[in-house]
């Protein structure tokens, strides 16, 4: 997918084959995507009408800094659109075949947008965007599995669930190139200090400022799927603490008890499930699939099995994780929530 010099032809037969005659007048390589190749395709159909399309599909493997299943996107995505309840674009074809562009792909609807972040940075109100922010992920947690494709897992039982979430830390430290002393401190700490259950719901995992786009018409669509699951919906408030905290603004903590409100509110749970302490316990349990990501880039990169630039970069992303961890753990124990204001 990376060589823009035979896309457009390979493209354009795939289309022709499979949807209608067409020609691609532009096939450019859109930059921003951390984890998968993204491009922004210019059609020409046989009858002179033009479209604008996302070709999103897999880096070539020594590049890769995470793994995900185009399958499962695939089949959520649509799901998503018949639902209706999360604004998300529409997905219009899938390649399962990778020798067609070297990678399984999806086409997704193309929409004149900026992210979220770049609104927020360009001084969008960051009041009133709390809230808005809040009902999108209210609206994720509100998707239960039976709404999910049949062939997404669920997993049964709550404790199991996070037992093995707990274990995947371990596992982690274990198979590191070197010692990782801070991964067995985190994940005893998370098993000490569990918070109690609640139902499963979807999760978007990797919810962010620069995963919403926002429309012309001002509308927010959630994109970038890739690590959805059934999960604990408190998931993704952690997740998206860790991130923004690392990348601001933080819309959370600009006002918790506010942003929980109406989280709360919006999903239905109670304050003894969402609260600060939740809040930072799932910071740390929720970013599980990212570390995973990133040791497993380092490792390789040791090991001569990955290359680039992207990959050597963001080891600097792991010493930032672990002392937002340490400090939301400190900040926890010492009976203060995650903004470090007394509860």
């Amino acid at each position: 997918m990376l060589d823009t010099s035979t896309m457009p032809e390979r493209v354009a037969r795939w289309l022709t084959a499979h949807v209608r005659p067409a020609r691609v007048e532009r096939y450019e390589i859109m930059t921003g995507g951390f984890s998968r190749v993204m491009a922004r395709v210019d059609v020409r159909w046989e009858d002179g009408s033009t479209e604008t399309v996302i070709l999103r599909g897999d880096p070539p493997a020594e590049l890769a800094t995470l793994t995900s299943d185009r399958d499962a996107e695939w089949a959520l995505l649509s799901g998503l659109r018949r639902l209706g309840k999360v604004p998300v674009p529409d997905v219009r074809w899938y390649v399962d075949d990778p020798e067609h562009f070297g990678s399984k792909a999806l086409f997704v609807e193309h929409i004149p947008s900026r992210t979220l972040q770049a609104h927020l940075l360009e001084g969008l109100d960051q009041h009133a965007a709390l809230l808005r922010w809040a009902d999108m992920l209210a609206s994720v947690a509100t998707i239960s599995p039976d709404d999910l494709p049949d062939a997404m897992p669920r997993p049964t039982d709550w404790h199991a669930y996070v037992d093995a979430r707990i274990e995947a830390w371990r596992a982690l430290a274990d198979g590191h190139v070197e010692a990782a002393p801070i991964i067995r401190y985190l994940a005893a700490w998370m098993d000490a200090n569990r918070p109690d259950p609640v139902p499963f719901t979807l999760v978007h995992g990797d919810p962010q400022a620069a995963n919403v786009i926002v429309d012309d018409a001002g509308e927010w669509h959630l994109i970038d799927w890739e690590f959805s699951h059934v999960g604990d919906p408190r998931e993704d408030l952690g997740y998206y603490n860790a991130y923004s905290s690392a990348v601001p603004p933080n819309l959370a903590t600009l006002d918790l008890d506010r942003f929980l409100g109406r989280y709360r509110e919006r999903t239905g749970l109670g304050e003894d499930a969402v609260n600060p302490v939740t809040f930072g316990w799932f910071t740390i349990l929720s970013t599980l699939t990212a570390v995973e990501g990133l040791y497993g880039g380092i490792a390789g990169f040791t090991r001569g099995e990955r290359k680039g630039t992207s990959v050597a970069f963001n080891a600097i992303l792991v010493t930032t994780g672990h002392e937002a961890f340490v400090e939301a753990t400190r900040q926890i124990d010492a009976g203060r929530d995650v903004t470090g204001a007394a509860r």
